[in-house]
């Protein structure tokens, strides 16, 4: 209240400022233009000096005097003074100044409360009054109110009494009206309030949903985007307003016609798509179409709600890889039950044969082969028992760099390179320490190297990276070979899945196994002509807790 009474006493005295100017106007123009008829010392510019020093007095009174409603009454009190001697000089019952004690009045209806307003109505007819009758009695030279001492007494009383009505009138309507304008104008604020307060929650709510949401125009573009959508999409808010959504998706299921018909029905309104994210990896993303509840339908259009259902897929598939990898343990006992006994009965049989005199070159071919195939099946037979069965190798704290150095080179130097393959190892500073055992590890570099080289038979580049990221060690294998399509990316790690006409399809899954196993994770980055990259994280031991372990 004292905020805004206080620039309604800054208004007040900017008016005054202008008046006042205006009024020297006029005067300098009487001067120079009528300049006989008046006096060589114009006294209404005194009066003009006067309200000038009034409005720097009460300027500085803002300043020095905390009670706004004290200055109030003494701004209009002021107004009223400088008004009788303006009066006074100008002979104002001719020249129509007397106008201003209303306006004075009103003003102060505006500053002060009704019965405020009333007594500086009263105020002003006093005054005037009080002038009339010092003139009249003679306490006062006539000045410019020449008339006043010829005229009747009824007629000044009558003159006086108009001029109060006239105050008391315009103090009543004033203070009406403008105890209207307040009440209207805090019912204003309220709703102003209240509208912000809902537009806050609104945001708020908007923006604490886990899950993207896109509004969009009948003909698709985007109207409004969450913070936590733009997250997802990985681009900024802005970025995507006006923008088509299947343009922002790069999806043709999300045009016009499709979503207006999957709006209009509930088995079309849920569809999962698959997004480039700006860093390049692909998201799979749940995508939910509604139309918006609006009463104008030229102002419609649809609700769009997603959710990144990434690594929801990437847990089906896990748990589907281990439900396989748990039927391939069943079946593997089953096997080494069924299987190893009588493959034993018949290498062992074979054997004996080949030592008995009496065969000629021909069946002792035919014994060697039933051998050698007999040692072919019990060897797929323990990669199955291996892949069935945890190892319980015991483990200790290694350091993966002279691990993977050693392991690097042995490949280097082995068959499985040619000519056109260049192997690179790269490293960060160590130490990268692995509760881990070094022969799993060994044989997830190598699997993975394997598989690296089969998806380069004409040549090159394969990179093993090692660095530490946080609690993790970071071990990359990537190559420059044909890739494989999100699909295919998906059931990697299954077994018996390989694109391999010779490969088992067991060494992803024995990788996958031996990763989890050590407490890791392991991920495939891939496409179609654009190589593979498989990132294995290993929980990190710190020094101290390999010192303090006592290992």
């Amino acid at each position: 209240m004292q905020v805004d009474l206080e620039a309604r006493l800054k208004r007040l005295m900017f008016f005054r400022v202008v008046m006042v100017t205006t009024l020297l106007f006029i005067a300098t123009y009487f001067e120079a233009v009528v300049s006989e008829t008046l006096p060589r010392f114009n006294p209404l510019y005194f009066v003009i000096g006067a309200m000038y020093a009034l409005t720097v007095v009460h300027a500085l009174a803002l300043r020095f005097i905390p009670s706004r409603t004290a200055l109030a009454y003494a701004q209009v009190l002021g107004d009223l003074l400088i008004l009788t001697v303006l009066v006074y000089v100008t002979g104002g019952v001719r020249t129509g100044f007397l106008l201003l004690y209303p306006l004075s009045v009103l003003s102060a209806t505006m500053l002060v409360p009704r019965r405020g307003a009333l007594v500086l109505a009263g105020v002003a007819t006093l005054l005037y009054g009080g002038l009339l009758a010092a003139v009249r009695l003679g306490v006062m030279p006539p000045a410019d109110l020449k008339d006043v001492l010829d005229a009747p007494a009824r007629a000044l009383f009558y003159s006086a009494f108009v001029l109060g009505v006239a105050c008391v009138t315009v103090a009543l309507l004033g203070s009406y009206l403008a105890e209207g304008l307040q009440r209207a104008g805090r019912q204003l604020e309220e709703a102003a309030v209240e509208v912000a307060d809902l537009r806050e929650l609104n945001q708020v709510i908007v923006d604490s949903i886990q899950s993207g949401l896109i509004m969009t125009d009948a003909t698709g573009r985007i109207r409004h985007v969450n913070s936590f959508g733009a997250g997802i999409l990985g681009r900024s808010a802005g970025e995507l307003l006006g923008l088509r959504l299947r343009d922002v998706l790069d999806s043709p299921l999300l045009g016009q016609a499709e979503l207006e018909a999957r709006a209009a029905s509930r088995a079309l309104a849920r569809l999962e798509i698959t997004y480039r994210h700006p860093k390049g990896n692909d998201l799979d993303l749940g995508v939910s179409v509604t139309p918006l509840a609006t009463a104008d339908e030229a102002q419609g259009g649809y609700l769009v709600v997603f959710q990144d259902l990434t690594d929801v897929r990437r847990l089906e598939a896990e748990v589907r890889t281990n439900e396989k990898l748990a039927a391939v343990g069943e079946m593997a006992a089953q096997l080494a039950h069924e299987i190893r006994n009588p493959l034993g009965s018949i290498r062992g049989s074979a054997q004996v044969l080949a030592g008995e005199p009496g065969f000629n070159d021909e069946q002792g071919h035919l014994l060697s082969i039933i051998s050698r195939e007999s040692k072919r099946l019990s060897d797929t037979l323990n990669r199955f028992l291996f892949q069935a069965r945890s190892t319980g190798a015991p483990r200790d704290v290694v350091d993966l760099r002279p691990l993977l150095e050693e392991a690097v080179t042995l490949f280097r130097n082995g068959p499985e390179i040619g000519a056109m393959h260049h192997v690179r190892f790269e490293a960060d500073e160590g130490p990268h320490l692995c509760l881990a055992d070094p022969a799993q590890i060994t044989q997830v570099f190598w699997n993975l190297a394997r598989n690296a080289l089969e998806a380069m038979p004409g040549g090159g580049d394969l990179e093993i990276r090692l660095r530490r990221l946080g609690g993790e060690v970071l071990f990359i294998v990537r190559d420059q070979g044909r890739g494989i399509d999100r699909e295919e990316r998906r059931r990697v790690f299954e077994p018996f899945r390989s694109t391999n006409p010779m490969g088992t399809g067991l060494g992803l899954s024995i990788v996958y196994r031996l990763v989890r196993e050590h407490g890791g994770d392991i991920s495939v980055r891939s496409g179609p002509a654009r190589g593979t990259e498989v990132e294995v994280r290993l929980p990190r031991v710190s020094v101290a807790q390999s010192v303090g372990s006592g290992r």
